[in-house]
């Protein structure tokens, strides 16, 4: 319980303060959005708008991808295979033949790409 004062304590007061930030890539991000937007919507007034066109094209765009992963599985897969099977004939030699040959290749591909 507060005893009666004659000195008043000020209170303490709440700073809200709220940080502007820019980012130009989240900018960038938003004014694309809304063109798409106004883009679908004047399709939709004029009445062209199609949402399966939409659906068809993003299916077609994935398809080559589905083959690369796939086909990226099946090599890993008998990597590992032929690392194991590798391990159980000649031991560990295969097994640092395996490294070696998977370090040259991504060694490679890294400096081909540039």
């Amino acid at each position: 319980m507060k005893l009666p004062s004659i000195i008043i304590i000020p209170a303490y007061q709440r700073f809200k303060y709220e940080p502007r930030f820019y980012d130009p890539i989240k900018e960038d991000i938003d004014g694309r959005r809304k063109r798409v937007k106004r883009h679908i919507e004047g399709e939709k007034k004029r009445g062209t708008y199609s949402s399966n066109s939409r659906i068809e094209g993003a299916f077609a765009r994935r398809v080559p991808h589905e083959g690369k992963s796939s086909f990226l599985r099946l090599i890993i897969a008998a990597i590992l295979f032929g690392g194991s099977v590798g391990f159980l004939y000649f031991g560990n030699i295969a097994i640092y033949i395996t490294v070696a040959v998977v370090l040259g290749y991504v060694l490679s591909k890294k400096f081909i790409t540039k």
